[in-house]
Formats: C-alpha cells, structure tokens, sequence
C-alpha cells in the first residue's frame, strides 16, 4: 500500500483530493503553480482543508509546494486534479522530475494519458511511469471559503483505465485504500462515459445569456435546467449511446437521471446541497472549453470514423464555439490530434489502446 500522494491542483477538486486522501491516513503534498500562490499559501498557514456539505472532516494537509521537484519527488502517486486544457502545462512541468515506480492519476482523464505520454516522449523522460485516467471527476464540488471546499454528493468508486490498458490491473492493486477503484476497458471508455457532454454543454449554450448578466449568482442545476436544456441532453444521450453501441462499450450511468432530481427538487433532498453549487460564471468557463474540447470532441471524432451522425452534439459544439472563441473539433482531442492515422478503423483504434 502506498503512503505518500501529490496532488496536482489547487481548484475545488484539488483541494478536495487533498483532505480525502489524507482523512484515508496517506501523507499529502499539495501543488499547483504560482497562478494559484493565494489558495497554496492559505492551506499552508492553516495547515489543513475543511470538507462541508456531503462530505465532512479536517484533512490535514502534510506539504505545500510551488516547485514541482519539491512536489513530486517522494511522491508514490501523482494525482492530477485540475482542468483537462492544463494537462500539458502539468505535464511539462513534472516531466524532469518523475521517477520509476510512480504512479500518475489524471481525474477527470478525459484522455489526458495521451496528453502526458506525447510529452513525456517528446521530452525524453526515460522513468517508467504508469498513465492512468479516471472516469469522471472526483465529486461535485466547490471552494466557499479560505481552505474550505463544499461537496455536492456522496463519494462513490470509480472507473479508471491505463495507457496502456494492460497496466490497470496493476494499477488498481498498486492504489489500494486510496479509492475503491473498477477497471475500465480502455481510456476511451472512460472518456465516452463522461456525462459532463450530456449534462454541461447544451444547458450552458441555451444559458449563455443568462450567464453573462447573472455572472456569480447563476447556478446551472438552478437556472439551466429548463425544459429545453433537458430536451437537448436527451437528444446528445442518444446520439451518445449510437456511437457507444457501434464501439462495444457500456454506459456507465445515464445522465438523465440528474436532469430528474434536479427538475423535482422536493423529491430528492438528498441533492440540496448539489443544488446551491454555483457556476458557471462566464461563458468561457469549463463546462464548454473543458467538455467540447476534451468531451465531446472525442464523440464526434469517433462518429465520423464509424460513418454515424450526431446533429444535435455537432450543432451546439459549434456554437460554443462561436461563444468562447474555439473551434474545438481541431484543437481538441480528436482521434488525429491524438495521434490516429487517418485510415485506422475504429475497432483499429479500440484495440490499439
């Protein structure tokens, strides 16, 4: 068993990372870089994280860095917790300093290993690492307050998959007591389950003007959750499902459910505290640059090598686009930027990975 984690990311999930894994007894450094020196400097004088909301306790937090040799160089498991379009500016940063026999959790994956592999080959690391993603996030989560982070839900297992998949097994042995932990197929089961695409991006497009004048007082569960917003992610669930059946792979959860507690509040006072968890607070937030770019992205990269359509997803990653100044079927994690030949079929791809 493992005793010592960094984690990567001063955010919400960073922080809430940081004070679960170290309430389960492993020894916890906390990184990020200076873009985050506020939030890195409060947990240090404070020496701890408070857990609000579904998730309560003190995790005492044993390092505080903004050096990544500092960070990761007694580190057993490198957890990565920040936003995926930051997967490379991790990436690069650790890369000089990693060393054989660690292992490096990205969550959300969202086909990050990629990310991580491309650069430490391109950089000439030469420790045999482990790359795994995770499917899904952490928790729903968010700071409200100095070192304090509310949690929306309970804590359930999770997916995860190896790059290559035939180190997870490995992998989920090697992380025993740091979560309970199910193998994934490959990382592109991970990355096809991700219901952030179903719940996030056609809400935040019909509510971009809702956002702008709202700003910090929208909430999506609150404010985006109309009819249409439902209608639209019952239409991306089923374009999802075709190229998930055309791929063999299962869906994990269906999204739709959440649509149901969150239009019938009364109904489920379990997600309440779900309910008040603000954002997003700009149009050029995480819900589209995140979730097209490294969520939807892959769907319709996939779609189009198995012949199929999706109308609906294409249409409203388009218009992100336009919203948040991106076009994200060429920036983004598509099968080509990824590496994929052009004529690899995509049962080639499933089974190359």
């Amino acid at each position: 068993m493992i005793k010592r984690i960094t984690v990567i990311g001063a955010g919400s999930t960073g922080h809430a990372a940081a004070a679960i894994y170290s309430m389960r007894g492993f020894e916890v450094t906390l990184y990020d870089s200076r873009s985050h020196e506020r939030e890195l400097k409060t947990v240090e004088e404070l020496g701890s994280i408070q857990l609000r909301g579904k998730v309560r306790g003190i995790g005492n937090v044993a390092h505080v860095t903004m050096d990544p040799a500092d960070a990761v160089k007694d580190a057993e498991l490198i957890a990565v917790h920040v936003m995926s379009p930051r997967h490379e500016e991790v990436a690069r940063a650790i890369a000089p300093h990693v060393r054989d026999g660690q292992h490096i959790l990205i969550v959300p994956g969202n086909l990050g290993a990629f990310v991580f592999r491309r650069v430490f080959d391109e950089m000439g690391v030469t420790a045999k690492v482990t790359l795994t993603d995770q499917e899904g996030n952490l928790c729903p989560c968010r700071l409200t307050g100095d070192a304090e982070v509310t949690v929306g839900m309970p804590l359930k297992p999770k997916r995860v998959a190896s790059l290559p998949s035939s180190d997870t097994a490995g992998v989920i042995a090697a992380l025993e007591g740091v979560w309970e932990f199910k193998a994934n197929r490959n990382v592109f089961e991970c990355a096809l389950n991700a219901n952030n695409v179903v719940m996030h991006i056609g809400t935040s497009v019909l509510s971009a003007s809702k956002i702008e004048s709202m700003g910090g007082d929208f909430v999506l569960f609150q404010h985006g959750f109309t009819p249409a917003g439902v209608r639209v992610g019952h239409l991306i669930r089923e374009e999802r499902l075709q190229v998930m059946k055309a791929l063999g792979v299962e869906e994990h959860a269906n999204p739709l459910g959440m649509y149901d507690k969150v239009t019938h509040p009364d109904e489920h006072p379990e997600i309440g505290v779900f309910m008040t968890l603000a954002g997003p607070d700009r149009v050029k937030h995480r819900y589209l640059t995140e979730d097209c770019g490294c969520g939807a992205a892959i769907l319709l990269s996939f779609a189009r090598r198995l012949g199929l359509e999706m109308p609906v997803l294409e249409a409203f990653v388009k218009v992100a686009g336009i919203l948040t100044e991106e076009d994200y079927m060429s920036t983004g994690r598509t099968l080509e930027n990824l590496g994929f030949d052009a004529g690899m079929t995509a049962g080639e791809i499933m089974a190359a990975v």
